[in-house]
């Protein structure tokens, strides 16, 4: 998938593939979270928890998210820079690309707890 002979100036395609992946990863864990929305039963009665479980889970899975991207990369993309100049850039666009993770997942996860307001998912983000 990647060539060991990184460079500085072969940078930018590792750089890119990373971006991708990041983008790839948030959503798939908000596919995740979908899921998981989808498997919290309705509860009724007076005072029903299942909107706050859905919520907590959403909250859980975010950090998840980023670790998951950040230690792919530091495990098994990071043995490929070692030892070459490209490295130190490399980790800082690893360090951004987590970010990206993170912040990519919560913006796609709100939006589509609002276009899915009459489903479990709606639930995430209640008007108040």
């Amino acid at each position: 998938m990647y060539d060991k002979s990184y460079t500085l100036k072969t940078l930018s395609g590792l750089t890119a593939n990373t971006y991708i992946l990041a983008i790839v990863v948030a959503l798939a864990f908000v596919g995740i979270s979908i899921l998981v929305s989808n498997a919290i039963a309705y509860q009724g009665g007076k005072s029903p928890k299942d909107a706050k479980k859905r919520r907590v889970w959403f909250w859980v899975l975010s950090p998840i998210a980023s670790a998951v991207f950040f230690l792919w990369n530091y495990m098994y993309v990071l043995e490929l820079v070692k030892g070459t100049p490209a490295k130190n850039k490399f980790m800082a666009h690893n360090a951004s690309a987590t970010v990206a993770v993170l912040l990519l997942y919560i913006l796609v996860g709100f939006v589509m707890s609002k276009l899915m307001t009459k489903r479990k998912y709606g639930t995430l983000f209640p008007k108040k």
